[in-house]
């Protein structure tokens, strides 16, 4: 399935902490790019030298090919190692930038710009989701390894994110949280009592990835029967 629409993250340089300033999308006939009404600005957060002006939706930025600041993040086809990054990355059309920036991330050295597929707060899971575990500085995700079964644990109580969930191996072991962009949308679906399954995909091999892990979170099968 073709991904069109992409959160635009920047990591905050105190703790590496994601927050949304902006979404890149596929239109018609070509791309465009707005940033959120609020922006962490009081966090260290500049606009971007591409995008000088804090337009927002609908006044977006427009272009018939890909912006510059995205389009950077992705390897050249002439690149040899090129079917290897994507394996690793869990890429399937090499011919999509915005797949290969959903699924690697577009990190770079040189900048704190992270990307991720969008999904609204609202979005039921329908399609599995697969997403970067959150919190690799501070839990130990070596322990982990393709296909292990994970657990999703509410954390209401969490006193710097009420709908945040962590990510649980073996039924103690804490290995990260659903990261910031889908917290909601993973928080109002378990409080509900909709089923969720989770478990590890793979690890981000590149060193500005930290070694974290991917993990696929989808509806368990029961949650699609009707009663």
């Amino acid at each position: 399935m073709s991904l069109d629409r992409l959160f635009v993250m920047w990591r905050r340089p105190s703790d590496g902490t994601r927050r949304i300033v902006g979404e890149l999308w596929r239109e018609a006939e070509g791309y465009a790019f707005a940033y959120y009404a609020q922006l962490p600005v009081g966090e260290g957060f500049t606009l971007m030298p591409e995008f000088p002006e804090h337009r927002v939706a609908p006044a977006a930025y427009r272009a018939a090919s890909l912006f510059p600041t995205f389009a950077q993040r992705v390897p050249s086809p002439m690149r040899v190692d090129l079917v290897e990054l994507a394996r690793a990355w869990g890429v399937e059309r090499l011919d999509d930038p915005l797949e290969i920036l959903a699924r690697s991330g577009g990190i770079q050295a040189t900048d704190r710009l992270e990307l991720a597929e969008h999904r609204s707060d609202e979005d039921t899971l329908e399609r599995p989701l697969e997403m970067r575990i959150a919190g690799a500085t501070h839990y130990d995700q070596g322990v982990l390894g393709p296909g292990d079964l994970l657990e999703l644990k509410r954390e209401p109580e969490n006193i710097h994110d009420p709908l945040a969930t962590l990510f649980v191996f073996r039924g103690d072991q804490k290995v990260g949280y659903v990261p910031r962009q889908y917290a909601a949308m993973i928080a109002h679906l378990l409080d509900a009592g909709v089923g969720l399954c989770a478990s590890a995909v793979r690890r981000l091999s590149l060193p500005s990835d930290g070694g974290r892990w991917v993990a696929r979170v989808s509806r368990s099968p029961s949650s699609f029967r009707s009663p």
